[in-house]
């Protein structure tokens, strides 16, 4: 073989080019659906921090202040989808009452090999359906979480005493 050097085809730079440009436009969607879910969260009585002492610990993404409509978003990772999961804990603590609304079975059947490891690994079984739907409700489009969380939350609250 010679010392020539190959060129690229001029369709590769334009592809590679395409994505150079494209990551930025993706964090900047990423930004703005974090806002939006920010934004979201908030307008049903969240309070969202993104600073707090515990963001130190290097594995930490995030977590929900127990018994409170706070959650923690450390500033690092998937922060959109640890706010949802952060969030859903709290569904399940404040609106659920510690019951899963999906079925222990179908949670896992759901959840992919790593993540079945990792329940097994991090957590005692008891705590398993939690996570495990965390974990997927973490991972639903913005919209249907959001109905979700609403319908979860509506049946919660009991309805104010008639007058007779």
């Amino acid at each position: 073989m010679t010392g020539r050097i190959r060129r690229p085809a001029a369709g590769l730079g334009a592809i590679l080019l395409g994505v150079v440009l494209l990551q930025p436009l993706a964090a900047l969607a990423r930004g703005n659906a974090l806002q939006e879910a920010i934004a979201a969260f908030e307008q049903r009585g969240f309070v969202i921090r993104r600073e707090h002492p515990r963001c130190a610990e290097p594995q930490l993404f995030g977590l929900y202040v127990r018994g409170r409509r706070e959650v923690v978003v450390c500033p690092r990772g998937n922060q959109l989808e640890t706010l949802l999961h952060e969030g859903w804990h709290a569904v399940q603590s404040l609106c659920l009452r510690g019951t899963p609304l999906l079925g222990s079975d179908a949670l896992l059947h759901q959840l992919g090999r790593r993540d079945r490891r990792e329940l097994q690994l991090l957590y005692r079984p008891d705590q398993w359906p939690r996570e495990a739907e965390a974990r997927l409700m973490a991972r639903e489009p913005l919209d249907r979480y959001l109905q979700t969380l609403d319908r979860a939350c509506t049946a919660a609250v009991p309805a104010p005493p008639k007058a007779n």
